[in-house]
This record gives structure tokens, C-alpha cells and sequence, in this order.
């Protein structure tokens, strides 16, 4: 999914949010695996989980429908069967606003096949509302809700018991995806009630680079190279886009490596450590990673 949220959304299902986990797949963990497949260009499956039983979950996560769901997902159980012998359980799960409209199976001769598409808004959030996983708080503003104001108070009376960093991160993601369902404006008011000190306005730089992580910065890292050279373009795209990156996972903290990632010598590094950032468990392994390339 290469949209605006991806980062935001893979980030809180990498840390496996165990109430929704259950509610879509009646799993409640997994392990995460992080999935590409080598092609003409690199394609990869948005979350792979291999649950305790064997079984492996392939969750799409969509803010749009795509008029091409159905093949794109029959082509990744391929590719997933291909590298892992095993079928997965597919799941395409739809975030946006606009009517839920994409096919999910087709029947031909010989052939049969679908899989699972559920629209986030007919989920109860009540049921998140009562975890205490951050991951599930914070998802529980894209799901269905009788009182929105109710929610959102709700949503940070929870976060505000984290420690600081921890807390200050997952309201950035909150911010962020309380835009999907055009509630901004109201979860930044109360955030700005709350007796915490964080800049809000900071999370405003997800617009114009930052909201699109890494595939916004190469985007602009192409364009700039056309004035200043393909190498030097695209090593800025990758900067841009590895900061928003380890902003919107790891905040404060992670922004603190900045000074060390700008002195990574090679193209070839930036693109391994930006692969890093997606499966790192933490900021000192990120940091254990900078430490031995310089």
C-alpha cells in the first residue's frame, strides 16, 4: 500500500495490536516477517504475520479501492506460496472514507479463488477502547463510533499513562491518522488540553514530504536530481525520507540519529538502514546498525 498512511498503519501492526489482531483474524500474535518479492521492481506485501499455529496472515491495508485488488492479491498468495510453501490466509483491509468497492473473488474454469475484505468502519472501536496496547487505542479512531468526542478523549486518557517518549510517539500517529477520517482539528484541540508538552504543529510536517515517508523523499530526491545530479538527488531523497520514517516510529528518539545517518558514505547503506528501520525493534539497534557503517 503506497499511500500517504503506510508508514503510520505497518508501524502499529508490526507491533502486533492483539484485540484487533483477534477481531480480523482471530489470532491474538504473531510474528512479524517482512516480505519482498524481487521483480522487475521490488514489490512488497504491506504486513506478514506467522501466527503460533504454522499459518501465515497477509493483511493489505488500502485507504482507497483499487480497480486492480483482486489480481494484485492473487499474485502475492502466489509469490508467498512460492517463497514460504504455504498458502497464506489473505486479508485486504480497507481504511478510507469513500464506499468500500473492490472484488474479492473470481471463479473461472479450474480456478477459484478470494479472499477476505473488511471495511475498518464496521469494527466496533468499543472493544479497543478497552485494551490496554497502545497500538489498539490508537486504531480505534478509524473504527466505528457512536460519539467521536467520547472516543477521542477516551483514546488519550489511555495514551497519557505511557512514559513520555513512548506517549509522545503514538499521539504523532494518532494526529496523523485522525486526518483519514477528518478529525485533526478535534484531536488537536484536545491534545492541546491535555497537562503534556507536545508541539502539535510538528506533526503538520507529515504534509509536504514527511506524510509520504520514504517513497514522498525519493519522489523529490528524483526531482532534485535532475538539477543536481542523479547521486546527489537521490541520496537526499533517501535522507528526507528515512528522517520522516524515523519520526513517525520512534519520534524524538529517532531523530536523534540524524546526525549519524547523514554521515553514512553510500547510497547503498542509506537504502539498507532505510530497510532496517521497517523491521528494528529498537532505536539501539538502529543506532548499533549507524555505529558499525561509519
Amino acid at each position: 500500500m503506497y499511500q500517504k498512511y503506510d508508514i503510520t498503519l505497518k508501524a502499529l501492526f508490526k507491533d502486533v495490536p492483539k484485540v484487533f489482531l483477534k477481531l480480523i483474524t482471530g489470532y491474538e500474535t504473531g510474528k512479524f516477517i517482512d516480505v519482498q518479492f524481487p521483480d522487475i521492481q521490488l514489490r512488497e506485501a504491506d504486513v506478514v504475520l506467522e501466527v503460533a499455529d504454522g499459518k501465515l496472515i497477509h493483511i493489505e491495508i488500502q485507504s482507497t479501492n483499487v480497480k486492480d485488488m483482486l489480481e494484485r492479491m492473487l499474485m502475492y498468495i502466489g509469490l508467498i506460496l512460492k517463497q514460504y510453501k504455504r498458502l497464506p490466509t489473505q486479508i485486504v483491509l480497507y481504511v478510507g472514507n469513500e464506499p468500500m468497492n473492490m472484488k474479492n473473488h473470481m471463479e473461472g474454469e479450474g480456478v477459484k479463488y478470494s479472499y477476505k475484505l473488511i471495511d475498518i468502519r464496521e469494527i466496533d472501536c468499543r472493544q479497543l477502547l478497552e485494551s490496554d496496547i497502545p497500538e489498539d487505542m490508537v486504531l480505534a479512531i478509524l473504527c466505528k463510533t457512536e460519539d467521536v468526542d467520547v472516543t477521542i478523549r477516551k483514546i488519550l486518557d489511555k495514551l497519557t499513562v505511557l512514559p513520555l517518549k513512548e506517549r509522545e510517539g503514538y499521539i504523532r500517529k494518532l494526529l496523523y491518522l485522525s486526518d483519514l477520517r477528518k478529525l485533526y482539528p478535534k484531536v488537536k484541540m484536545e491534545v492541546n488540553k491535555m497537562p503534556i508538552t507536545i508541539d502539535v504543529k510538528n506533526s503538520d510536517i507529515y504534509q509536504e514530504g514527511k506524510e509520504e515517508g520514504l517513497l514522498e523523499g525519493e519522489r523529490r530526491g528524483l526531482l532534485e536530481g535532475e538539477r543536481k545530479g542523479l547521486f546527489e538527488g537521490r541520496r537526499e531523497g533517501l535522507l528526507e525520507g528515512i528522517e520522516g520514517m524515523l519520526e513517525l516510529k520512534y519520534a524524538s528518539a529517532g531523530l536523534e540519529l540524524m546526525n549519524m545517518v547523514r554521515a553514512i558514505p553510500t547510497v547503498d547503506k542509506l537504502e539498507e538502514f532505510k530497510n532496517l528501520i521497517k523491521k528494528a525493534g529498537s532505536v539501539d539497534e538502529l543506532r548499533g546498525f549507524l555505529t558499525r557503517s561509519l
